[in-house]
This record gives C-alpha cells, sequence and structure tokens, in this order.
C-alpha cells in the first residue's frame, strides 16, 4: 500500500484522506497511515463489503468481519463519510443501522452541511436499479399473498445500470449550497461519459474508486475497468473540469481473482485543499 498525495485549490484549508474499494481487507495498514496523518474528514467511496449476496442469515456487514471494525477505527480518528458502491447493492436497513453505529455518516443520496462544506453521496446505480426491482417484486408478492423468505431478496439478473438510473435528482439542491461542495461518487464514469454527467454539474471536488486502477498499469495506464472496458480513461489521479475536479482512487483491494493487479500498488489517497490557486 502507498499513500497517495494532491493538493488542489479551494475555499480554506482541509486534508482529506479518501478510501475506496477495501472489500473486506484486513484495513489495518490504512488505520496506522490515517493515524499518523491525522486528516480533517476520512471519505469511503463504495465498496466496503466483499460479498453481493448473504451466504446465511447474518447481515452482510455483520458476516464481513473487517468491516465494521475499519469503520469504527475510521470514525474514531476523524469525522467520516460513506457512500454506497455497487457491491453494497443488497445491504438493508438492518446493515445501515449497524453502519450509523460505528460513527460513520451514511450519505445515501443525501447531503450534510458543515461550517467548511457540503458532502454528499450518490448512491451506485447498481443500488438504485436492485431497490427499484425490489420494489416491484414486494408489490407483486404482496398482491399475490406471498411472503418472502430470508433477511435479503434476490431480484432478477442486471448488467451495468448507467448514471440515469441513479437517483440524482437531489444534487440540484446540492450544487446551490454556498459552501465547498464533495460529492462521493463511486463509479468515475459518471463523471463525463453520458449525461446526465457530473462534469457539468457545480460541484468543487468529485471522490471515486472502482476501477482498481485499471487492474494492470503499464505506462501510466490501466488496461480494463468495469463499466469503461478496456484502457480505460478514468482509472486513477486528478481530472479537471469546468466547475471542479474528480480524483479516483485505486482501491485498497483486487476482486478481479483471474487478473491480479500487476504495477498497481493499492492506496490511501490524501487531498490537501489549499485557498488560492494550483
Amino acid at each position: 500500500m502507498i499513500e497517495k498525495n494532491y493538493s488542489i485549490s479551494g475555499d480554506g484549508f482541509l486534508t482529506i484522506a479518501h478510501i475506496s474499494d477495501l472489500h473486506n481487507k484486513d484495513g489495518r495498514q490504512a488505520i496506522e497511515s490515517m493515524r499518523n496523518r491525522k486528516p480533517d474528514i476520512i471519505v469511503i467511496t463504495g465498496d466496503l463489503v466483499l460479498r453481493r449476496r448473504p451466504t446465511d442469515d447474518m447481515l452482510i456487514v455483520q458476516s464481513e468481519k473487517n468491516v465494521l471494525p475499519f469503520l469504527s477505527e475510521c470514525a474514531q480518528i476523524a469525522p467520516t463519510y460513506m457512500s454506497l458502491g455497487n457491491h453494497e447493492v443488497m445491504l438493508n436497513q438492518d446493515d445501515f443501522e449497524l453502519i450509523a453505529q460505528t460513527g460513520v455518516e451514511l450519505l445515501d443520496n443525501r447531503f450534510v452541511k458543515t461550517d467548511k462544506y457540503v458532502i454528499g453521496g450518490l448512491t451506485s446505480a447498481y443500488v438504485s436499479r436492485y431497490r427499484r426491482e425490489l420494489a416491484e417484486m414486494e408489490a407483486w408478492e404482496k398482491a399475490a399473498e406471498g411472503t418472502r423468505a430470508g433477511r435479503y431478496h434476490i431480484p432478477k439478473p442486471f448488467w451495468r445500470p448507467r448514471m440515469q438510473e441513479t437517483d440524482y435528482a437531489w444534487l440540484d439542491t446540492f450544487v446551490k449550497v454556498p459552501r465547498y461542495r464533495i460529492l462521493l461518487s463511486h463509479h468515475p464514469e459518471y463523471w463525463c461519459m453520458e449525461e446526465p454527467m457530473l462534469i457539468n454539474r457545480n460541484i468543487d471536488l468529485v471522490l471515486s474508486g472502482h476501477a482498481h486502477g485499471g487492474q494492470f498499469r503499464l505506462f501510466g495506464q490501466g488496461f480494463f475497468a468495469p463499466g469503461q472496458g478496456w484502457f480505460p480513461k478514468y482509472t486513477s489521479g486528478i481530472h479537471r473540469g469546468k466547475y471542479g475536479r474528480m480524483i479516483i482512487s485505486k482501491g485498497m483491494a483486487n476482486t478481479v481473482r483471474v487478473a491480479p493487479r500487476l504495477f498497481n500498488p493499492t492506496e490511501v489517497v490524501y487531498i490537501e485543499v489549499v485557498r488560492g490557486e494550483l
């Protein structure tokens, strides 16, 4: 694991630690790094869990042994905010309550304001689509006087939901808040691959992950990313737009068993927002 550092211009001074794609990995190395660096806030941009489906009747966040301890440690270091990625697709309200008990603020298509900044979390389209399909199935079961079995319900399979399928209407209010605006958005392809693109919205800083740095990296280029395909553009680093910037984390783990990460170390990203132009 490495520490990746960025400095960007903004309204005042703020140090952000950015974690993405932990996938239930042992996060002690990242915790030690953050304890030493003492960021003002910690943000987790999705895919904290590994399993999309439970294997028993336990809550997903309970069954994955590193998830809740990692969140609790983060919350003890600094105010911590989390958004939902595609691997959180099947978390339910009971999971969310356990996350809240760690002290972490879950931003599920909503934002919160502080004196220095406003921070929001755009939930993955995978989650939004799952919720809509689940509601349709529950309505059908109710009409048919059926019953649900188990804590989770698995709808029909789906593949690659798009930005249009997110619940993004709240962003219209978010971009009007007169503070430094930070958006946690797991998918970097939401930045400028198709409407409604985040690059066209008045957001100072978008933080993303998901791409795992492109899996293999040679000469600064990643080879593959979900949602972008081969030789993707948005896998790491800083990307500038008309209104603000997007910074992508390469993430903390690998979930592609047949394609290990090569020349692509995991990372904790640190961002210093400083007054003035950079």
